[in-house]
């Protein structure tokens, strides 16, 4: 039996679904600090499952779980913790399995 769980978790995981949202985001002034920070308020809000932050592009790529959280909170939730003006770029609520 413990020989089936291991897998059987590996491939839940591997083919989780998530939303995808793309956002803009203005104000960053540095790849470090800035970049870091909106990852970091990103990352912390219950139901984001991953966020990559681009500082050349001015944008950030944020998977989500629908049932815990959608694209229009996250961004509040960003403009309202930090300094950065967030909006969302593209989202066609697509779903993303390659998590």
């Amino acid at each position: 039996m413990k020989n089936l769980l291991f897998p059987i978790l590996l491939f839940s995981f591997l083919f989780a679904e998530g939303n995808k949202v793309n956002l803009k985001i203005d104000g960053m002034q540095c790849a470090y600090s800035c970049a870091g920070k909106v990852s970091k308020v990103v990352q912390n809000i219950e139901g984001v499952k991953e966020c990559n932050v681009d500082f050349a592009s001015g944008t950030a790529q944020v998977v989500y779980d629908e049932k815990k959280i959608d694209s229009k909170k996250i961004v509040k939730f960003l403009n309202n913790e930090t300094y950065y003006k967030a909006s969302i770029q593209d989202d066609k609520d697509s779903k993303d399995s390659s998590i």
